[in-house]
């Protein structure tokens, strides 16, 4: 059963408070030193205020480096295999002087290589190193699965960065592009399959190729970008909530004289934010 108008613009209303403010929000690794995902564990390195991106960079690729020799015990990982993920830049971080950078790196590593690696025999090693089966599932496990509801998955990933509607097949698209990682929902807002690019795809349903995909026919309907509507109603949105900060001030401070009312917009902006942080997840 295919989304109907009316359910498709439920949908918006219902997700797009969710998009308030995205921009302002790092991708959810970012959060994370170290986490499993699927066979892979991923590392996240951190460089504060980097006099440029390119050091950033780097320094980052070190601290995330340094996570891995953490997490295996090991001092020498050389011909590790570690593949980066992804990458995020602050440009303007609130906590650096200006000109400075922030960056973090994700790099990506095999579990039964981390497994190979933790076992290299090495000088000053404790001999009862748990297993790094073990150690994965200490940590935090991020995979999803089949079966989820919408609320689990932003929970668990926060705020995707697109989200697209196939109407034909009734499917609703949310895109982690910062993280590689496509999420599709039904009509009733289960999740039904998942994809993570990179250098080493997977996906729920890892024996499905392209070939075996159904071929598009003339009468499936086009996939529908649905970001720009959200970042519309989204603006909306914030005109609201600047139109009501506007006349709870005026009837605030109505009766106050000038000399002991706020600045100039103070209570307008005060009164705005805290509007936002009211609006609920759904």
């Amino acid at each position: 059963m295919a989304y109907r108008l009316p359910i498709l613009l439920q949908t918006l209303w219902l997700v797009y408070p969710l998009l308030a403010g995205a921009a302002e929000h790092r991708p959810f690794w970012t959060e994370q030193a170290l986490f499993h995902f699927g066979d892979d564990v991923f590392f996240t390195g951190r460089s504060s205020c980097a006099p440029s991106i390119e050091e950033g960079r780097q320094r980052a690729y070190l601290a995330a480096v340094q996570e891995v020799r953490n997490f295996t015990r090991a001092k020498d990982i050389e011909g590790f295999p570690l593949d980066t993920q992804m990458i995020f830049e602050d440009a303007r971080p609130a906590d650096c002087a200006p000109g400075f950078v922030t960056v973090w790196r994700l790099l990506r590593a095999p579990r039964a290589a981390l497994e190979s690696l933790a076992k290299r025999p090495t000088r000053g090693k404790p001999a009862d190193i748990s297993p790094i089966l073990a150690q994965v599932m200490a940590i935090r496990n991020l995979t999803p699965r089949v079966g989820m509801l919408r609320d689990e998955v932003w929970s668990r990933y926060g705020l995707p960065r697109s989200i697209w509607a196939r109407p034909d097949q009734g499917e609703l698209i949310w895109d982690y592009a910062q993280f590689g990682l496509t999420i599709v929902f039904n009509q009733d807002d289960v999740l039904t399959r998942w994809r993570l690019n990179g250098p080493h795809p997977r996906s729920s349903d890892e024996t499905t190729s392209p070939a075996q995909q159904e071929p598009r026919t003339e009468t499936n309907l086009p996939t529908i970008d649905l970001t720009t509507r959200l970042e519309q109603l989204e603006e909306q949105q914030d005109q609201e909530r600047r139109r009501a900060a506007h006349r709870y001030c005026s009837l605030r401070f109505a009766d106050v004289p000038d000399a002991l009312r706020p600045k100039p917009g103070a209570c307008e902006q005060r009164e705005y934010e805290r509007l936002k942080e009211q609006h609920p997840r759904f």
